[in-house]
């Protein structure tokens, strides 16, 4: 190839820190996993509807699936008070992330996020061109609402982009800072609220977001998914909520038209028709992310304090060192490759089993140390 072959955007960026499929962990390592505690999956799995869904779908699989997603849609806007015309569905909410911002970014443009963050919040805005404006938690993993108000008032950005519940680090934006940050964005930025981890958001934590964005001047967008707490994450299915029709009709030019495969469409329909497997798959994680960390915490590791299925913590070394250590037990992490936050990682909550087989491991390698 040509040195200039590639545009320098894209050429400069990072490649996406993903975990590692089993199959490809057993090839590399030779080994059988124990523990995948790497990507944030549901370790109880999809509801028995929407593998039957899917067998029941494939016999139709040589036709397209419909490009608009009319029924997911229509389904979606009855159980969030949405309007379909107001719904856009994506081959997960990364593939949304894409889209949004081929849609609005142009280069030279500004994103304000926070750090650490969901690395695509930031590589896809990269990748068009924009800058980007990290900035970090406060000490105590509250919202950093000052550091955003500055970073904002320093230059008008076209869109602020950040998780809640956070992604990696677990905290949820409350209320009032939510309500705080709003009234500090300038009004012609795009909000995009990313709410892949809303399901597991304690009940006494949770706000309409979508009503406060809604009375406010800015453009706006909430994204979900069907990947974390209803366990479809191999079929990749993701939906966003915009504040227009408009912003969707923009984004589905931005979007592949087939992105999202029948398959998924049938699993992400019956998914939503199974609300108990919905509320056992949030109790587990609950329960176990609140042990997860307590074993963290007596093992001398500070932890961020989380709202997810995963739990961030400090693992006093540099984390791929860790993360190595524990894939030759059978054992899968992410270490977190994102500065100043390289000695951090993040475990997923699995069963009950698989988070005994974690501790254990790290306890037994600190005491190797």
């Amino acid at each position: 190839m040509k040195p200039d072959l590639i545009r320098p955007e894209i050429a400069t960026l990072p490649t996406y820190n993903a975990g590692l499929a089993l199959d490809r962990f057993q090839a590399l390592y030779g080994t059988r996993c124990r523990a995948k505690l790497d990507s944030n999956e549901n370790p109880l799995g999809p509801c028995h509807g929407a593998v039957e869904a899917i067998r029941a779908e494939a016999a139709g699989i040589a036709r397209y699936p419909d490009a608009g997603n009319a029924a997911l849609r229509a389904e979606l806007a009855e159980a969030t008070g949405a309007t379909p015309d107001r719904i856009i569905i994506g081959n997960g909410s990364e593939d949304l992330i894409g889209a949004l911002f081929r849609t609005v970014l142009r280069p030279g443009d500004h994103l304000v996020t926070v750090c650490p963050s969901f690395g695509l919040h930031e590589f896809g805005a990269r990748a068009c061109g924009a800058h980007v404006t990290k900035v970090p938690f406060a000490p105590d993993w509250s919202f950093p609402l000052d550091g955003l108000t500055r970073a904002m008032a320093a230059e008008a950005p076209r869109v602020l982009i950040f998780s809640s519940p956070s992604n990696p680090a677990g905290p949820a934006i409350t209320e009032a800072e939510f309500d705080g940050l709003l009234k500090a964005t300038p009004a012609d930025t795009l909000v995009v609220f990313d709410e892949a981890y809303l399901e597991y958001l304690d009940a006494a934590r949770r706000f309409d977001a979508m009503a406060r964005l809604a009375a406010g001047p800015n453009p706006w967008i909430t994204l979900r998914t069907f990947s974390k707490a209803y366990g479809l994450a191999g079929v990749r299915v993701g939906y966003g909520i915009a504040c227009t029709p408009e912003l969707v009709a923009q984004m589905m030019k931005a979007r592949n038209p087939f992105g999202v495969n029948a398959l998924a469409v049938a699993a992400a329909r019956a998914a939503l028709r199974d609300p108990g497997h919905l509320a056992r798959s949030v109790a587990l994680a609950a329960g176990e992310r609140a042990r997860l960390a307590e074993g963290l915490g007596r093992a001398g590791h500070a932890c961020a304090p989380s709202q997810t299925n995963f739990v961030f913590f400090d693992t006093g070394q540099t984390a791929t060192d860790l993360s190595e250590a524990l894939r030759h037990q059978g054992v899968l992490i992410k270490p977190w490759l994102e500065a100043p936050f390289t000695t951090w990682a993040r475990v997923t909550v699995g069963t009950t089993e698989e988070n005994d087989i974690f501790l254990a491991a790290v306890s037994t390698l600190r005491r190797a140390a």
